[in-house]
């Protein structure tokens, strides 16, 4: 995740800390999933939260008769279901073990919930995470956009620098990547 990782990983130890002052309000239980199940699904009530203790795990874009796309990769330390707490309470992405066994933490959303409104520096750490994930999708599409221009106006270089920041990214950006230098090849390719 480039430049925002070191901060990313501050955010998660203190969330860690703060929830493990709220372990006893929370009764976390603990999940064992394999390699490809699926933890979470994809508008489904968001009934709780997990916290990754080990793993790997997908968090997927499902849209109607075509293949999810990888958003992110979350590991160790990572929390999962955050975004069904607000608005719809329905989670907005599927989460699928990458690499597994992954084991996390689940507290119900409503504990977790509660325990928001006596806290208010888990409240802030809460709002850093979605903060910092928000900046860094912000950051993406930032460089999606300068690779199309890019590829439009025949900047190999800016295109060259966008891929290769995006293969370094989970899934679909690294994919979209290869798909755009496809794009270039193919465009500079004489045609018979």
């Amino acid at each position: 995740m480039g430049g925002i990782e070191p901060q990313l990983e501050e955010i998660r130890a203190r969330l860690r800390q703060l929830l493990s002052t709220h372990h006893s309000q929370l009764q976390p239980e603990t999940h064992t999933h394999a390699t490809d199940d699926i933890v979470i699904k994809q508008g489904a009530p968001a009934e709780r939260v997990f916290l990754v203790s080990s793993g790997v795990l997908a968090v997927e874009h499902i849209e109607a008769d075509k293949p999810a796309r990888v958003l992110a990769l979350v590991r160790e330390g990572d929390i999962l279901g955050e975004m069904g707490l607000f608005g719809d309470n329905r989670y907005s992405a599927q989460v699928r073990v990458e690499e597994g066994p992954a084991s996390l933490l689940a507290a119900r959303s409503d504990d977790l919930l509660q325990a928001l409104l006596f806290d208010t520096e888990l409240v802030l750490e809460m709002l850093a995470l979605s903060g910092a994930r928000c900046r860094q999708a912000n950051h993406n599409q930032a460089l999606l956009l300068d690779a199309i221009q890019a590829l439009s106006t025949n900047d190999s270089a800016e295109l060259q620098r966008c891929c290769c920041i995006l293969g370094e990214s989970s899934g679909s950006l690294a994919s979209a990547a290869k798909q755009l230098e496809l794009i270039q090849q193919r465009t500079m390719t004489p045609q018979p």
